[in-house]
């Protein structure tokens, strides 16, 4: 239980952390509970669901957001972890039980695990307070599992409303149900890391929680998406390799862009990070191209072996997560916000030539191909085609 908060009786972690589960979905059936006017004639569902603020999903039915769903947020967002930071890519390797393990027990003996931090006031330092220590974790809390994810809630649930769930509540259960299931995966797999994760649970626990809560609000999301502001979601297109179950090219990435006409970019996420420039190649700005000084990430070999033995460490610090990245210069060209194609080009410490061209209905098809393929000096290599409606398509590397 959380020393901050002082209870009249003896509550554990884990029922506490249920217990903030359910008050994060009460507060978000509520947010769009609306007075209803007695004079006004009743509307259908359909009526009522079209009536909502569609913020971040617009069913385009080309790029990144054909493939955008429950399926592709799991993976993505589940499994982005295997085959980095040195972990296995092989999805039948993950220590699935340990994983769930650790994770139940950081919830369930949340006090145990501030103690073995350094204490309360360490671990706030560690986790929620910027730059107050070396080890960078409150970048990617309020990044990713604050801002991203919570947007990707919402984004859910004007997806679950658009393709015709009925109801008011219903679209948003499913969408945080989602994001809560794609969430704790990642939780899970990311045991396979090298360093201890039993604090990172936690936080990220209340980080996630508090995000969904805030973009269930018009107001907050409003923020992120408006004429001066564009906040996106632009997974990877994952593959798997049947001779070993690997898995690859998967991505959870977040995109920021803010100003006008020429606009700054910010992405955050994995393989991709960066900072750089958007603009235009219209008048009426549907189009743009970015350019980052940013990240990627190598595709293991098929010979990578992340031992099981593999000795854990208990602290790490940012440094220590940088250098399992490359530096690259990264290219996004999307369409009102869904990405078309996307190319990384490393430079340090070694090189690799990266490609993703997202679906889009080609030769008459009635669906839609894509395609991938990275060229890679220390790297796997790999060429494939992608499809709208497959959120995993099978892919081999060598």
């Amino acid at each position: 239980m959380l020393r901050c908060f002082t209870l009249p009786f003896t509550v554990s972690s884990f029922v506490y952390s249920l217990v903030m589960t359910l008050f994060t979905y009460l507060v978000c059936l509520s947010s769009h509970a609306q007075p209803i006017d007695s004079n006004l004639p009743d509307l259908p569902a359909a009526a009522h669901n079209i009536k909502q603020t569609s913020y971040f999903y617009h069913g385009q039915e080309y790029g990144s957001e054909s493939q955008f769903g429950p399926l592709n947020v799991f993976i993505n967002v589940g499994y982005v972890v295997p085959g980095r930071l040195r972990t296995t890519a092989n999805l039948a390797d993950i220590r699935y039980k340990k994983g769930w393990g650790n994770v139940l027990d950081s919830l369930s003996h949340q006090e145990d695990v501030f103690d073995e931090s350094g204490g309360f006031d360490e671990s706030l330092k560690k986790e929620f307070i910027p730059f107050a220590d070396p080890s960078g974790a409150w970048l990617p809390n309020y990044g990713l599992h604050f801002l991203g994810e919570g947007m990707l809630s919402r984004k859910l649930e004007e997806y679950f409303r658009y393709n015709g769930v009925q109801g008011e509540y219903a679209p948003k259960l499913l969408a945080v149900s989602t994001v809560v299931a794609a969430q704790l995966m990642n939780e899970v797999v990311e045991y396979e890391l090298p360093w201890e994760q039993r604090l990172d649970s936690v936080a990220d626990f209340y980080f996630n929680m508090a995000g969904i809560i805030a973009f269930s609000y018009d107001g907050f999301a409003e923020y992120f998406s408006n004429e001066t502001v564009e906040y996106y979601y632009w997974a990877g297109q994952p593959v798997i390799d049947p001779e070993g179950g690997a898995l690859f090219n998967q991505g959870e990435n977040y995109f920021l862009r803010f100003g006008e006409g020429w606009k700054y970019a910010v992405m955050m996420g994995m393989p991709a990070n960066g900072l750089g420039v958007s603009y235009p190649l219209d008048n009426m700005e549907y189009e743009y191209i970015s350019i980052m000084l940013g990240s990627d990430v190598l595709i293991p070999k098929r010979s990578f072996d992340a031992s099981e033995g593999a000795q854990r460490v208990g602290e790490f610090v940012a440094a220590d997560i940088a250098k399992e990245y490359t530096a690259a210069i990264n290219l996004y060209w999307d369409r009102k916000g869904s990405l078309l194609a996307s190319s990384s080009l490393s430079f340090s410490p070694s090189w690799q030539l990266s490609l993703n061209v997202y679906p889009e209905k080609r030769w008459g098809l009635k669906f839609a191909t894509g395609a991938y393929g990275v060229v890679s000096e220390m790297g796997a290599n790999t060429v494939g085609i992608t499809f709208d409606f497959m959120p995993l398509v099978p892919g081999f590397r060598h």
